[in-house]
């Protein structure tokens, strides 16, 4: 206990003396001394202005370089996918030419480039795969009706006929008769 005490009392002198000793001045040539050297310190590890200027010209000609590279990356792929296209188009009217020249109609020039164009693979072209088709369908090609016979007739055993011969029928009440009996042929 008594050593508490004389801390206590140590503590209180303490103080005293400091409460007693006046206060520290300072001129101000002695301020500027000191701001002066705490500037320095401070200022020791920071550019100056001709580093910043060089630093920030730096910089923006990265982003600039960047900002070219993104341009010219997107304008080749843009170019690619172009490409790509109109090569896929040229391909397309090459084989619709080919098509046309061996004697498809107009109209089915897309189905055919369809049918040929499933056929084609490494060891087959599309010229070869085109006239695989035109053969397998030339009485179609040529406009020939074909019969085909499913078995026993969906009519109650009457014969069919083919639009063509509807259509050779002289008298017109009996066409029309026909065309009526036969209209899914006519496709309605």
């Amino acid at each position: 206990m008594e050593e508490q005490n004389n801390q206590g009392q140590q503590n209180q002198q303490q103080e005293q003396a400091q409460q007693n000793q006046p206060e520290k001045t300072f001129t101000q040539a002695d301020v500027d001394t000191i701001v002066a050297r705490r500037l320095a310190k401070v200022q020791k590890g920071m550019p100056d202005e001709a580093e910043l200027t060089a630093f920030r010209a730096w910089k923006e000609s990265q982003q600039t370089e960047q900002q070219r590279w993104d341009a010219l990356t997107k304008e080749r792929d843009d170019a690619k996918n172009d490409l790509t296209a109109a090569l896929g188009k040229v391909e397309q009217y090459e084989r619709e030419r080919l098509l046309l020249s061996k004697g498809i109609p107009a109209e089915d020039v897309d189905y055919y480039a369809f049918k040929a164009g499933k056929l084609v693979s490494d060891t087959k072209t599309f010229e070869q795969a085109a006239d695989e088709v035109i053969n397998a369908r030339k009485p179609q090609a040529n406009n020939e009706a074909r019969r085909i016979d499913f078995g026993a007739p969906l009519n109650g055993g009457a014969p069919t006929m083919t639009v063509d011969e509807i259509m050779a029928v002289q008298d017109d009440a009996k066409r029309q008769a026909l065309i009526a009996q036969y209209h899914h042929l006519f496709g309605f």
